[in-house]
């Protein structure tokens, strides 16, 4: 029996790996570095509630993840830093928009509130240099590299297959469907194949003519530490730049990057370094609005790609290409989506009776 073809060994190819285990088809899921090298190693983690554009079926989405996310924390299985976040108004138009924000964030039933400046301060800002934030508390970090690793071994030890440093260079397909992929090591017949493979994603889409609205932006991250015990909530302004406090002695600073209008396609296997403007930004937004950091040394630094879409809503689901699905576009969220788009693609792949509340939201179709 031809078996599902996962390409991509990060948190999204991990998660359907393991939610496909049982599956009456065999499942090879094929990495063409270490587990989780990519975007997902490169992700600062988070498990939001918070929504800058919100919508209910996003919520939805997130709600299926931490009913995934919440037993395993609480059994010690994933770990999890609650440490909220805090999204901050520098302009009064910017704190009105929040305060509007938090009451539809509210009606979702997200834990949502709107500081006022003063507020802040315990928080580890300068109440003088904003107009308030929206503080949604339950928000906080996993371990990617420990989620990956937990849904493998589940995976694998229910017969799926796991090829790491083995590359898809091509997919092949007869009459308008996928037949199987070609790896650096042979030939594997297929009867799906699912993309998984965040940056690589658009690479992978040309291998069979599949033309999706995928472009990378960079995110770079600059680590800070302190010689004294502080905590920092994920601090994020309208800007695109963003705090989190990482452990009791440093925080990452970074940037979301270009938006989806301003972004381009990129090489995932590039060099990149982090640009000397960027430290002047986060060296004064620092001394601007976060007191709690003064003082702190950059001891790393790196660059990751994300993966966005026109909508901000990941492309999930199969194609115009028999048997071949895209679960890509994860526009920075893939943490916190994962197992809801690994839990969504499985009931396709496995019944095709996916949610079509959530098919319309994720299919590659919207595009058409």
């Amino acid at each position: 029996m031809d078996p599902i073809v996962i390409i991509g060994g990060g948190i999204i190819g991990a998660t359907l790996a393991s939610q496909l285990r049982d599956h009456a088809r065999p499942v090879v899921l094929y990495e063409r570095d270490t587990l989780g090298a990519g975007a997902s190693g490169d992700s600062v983690a988070l498990f939001v509630w918070h929504q800058s554009t919100p919508a209910r079926v996003s919520h939805e989405l997130r709600t299926r993840s931490w009913e995934h996310y919440e037993p395993r924390i609480r059994d010690g299985t994933f770990s999890f830093e609650q440490i909220g976040t805090l999204d901050v108004a520098r302009t009064e138009a910017e704190a009105e928009a929040l305060r509007e924000l938090t009451t539809t964030l509210r009606e979702f039933g997200a834990e949502a509130s709107f500081l006022d400046p003063e507020a802040l301060s315990e928080h580890g800002l300068n109440p003088e240099a904003v107009r308030g934030a929206m503080a949604t508390p339950d928000d906080g970090y996993l371990d990617p590299s420990e989620i990956i690793q937990h849904d493998v071994r589940e995976a694998t030890s229910a017969g799926v297959t796991v090829e790491t440093k083995t590359a898809v260079t091509d997919i092949r397909t007869r009459d308008g469907a996928v037949t199987g992929v070609e790896t650096e090591s042979g030939t594997q017949p297929a009867a799906a194949v699912v993309n998984a493979a965040g940056p690589w994603a658009p690479a992978v889409n040309e291998m069979v003519g599949v033309s999706l609205p995928l472009r990378h932006n960079r995110g770079p991250v600059v680590v800070l530490q302190k010689d004294d015990s502080f905590s920092l909530p994920f601090v994020q302004f309208g800007d695109g730049l963003y705090f989190r406090g990482e452990g009791h002695r440093q925080a990452f600073a970074g940037s979301f990057g270009a938006s989806y209008e301003d972004a381009g396609v990129l090489d995932p296997s590039a060099a990149r370094s982090v640009d000397h403007d960027f430290y002047l930004e986060i060296d004064d937004r620092v001394r601007e609005a976060i007191p709690r950091l003064d003082d702190a040394e950059l001891v790393n630094e790196w660059v990751g790609v994300r993966t966005l879409t026109p909508d901000g809503a990941p492309i999930v689901g199969e194609t115009e290409v028999g048997g071949y699905f895209v679960a890509a576009g994860m526009n920075g969220l893939g943490v916190t989506l994962a197992p809801a788009v690994g839990e969504y693609l499985a009931a396709e792949l496995t019944t095709g009776a996916a949610d079509p509340t959530l098919r319309s939201y994720l299919s590659p179709g919207r595009f058409s």
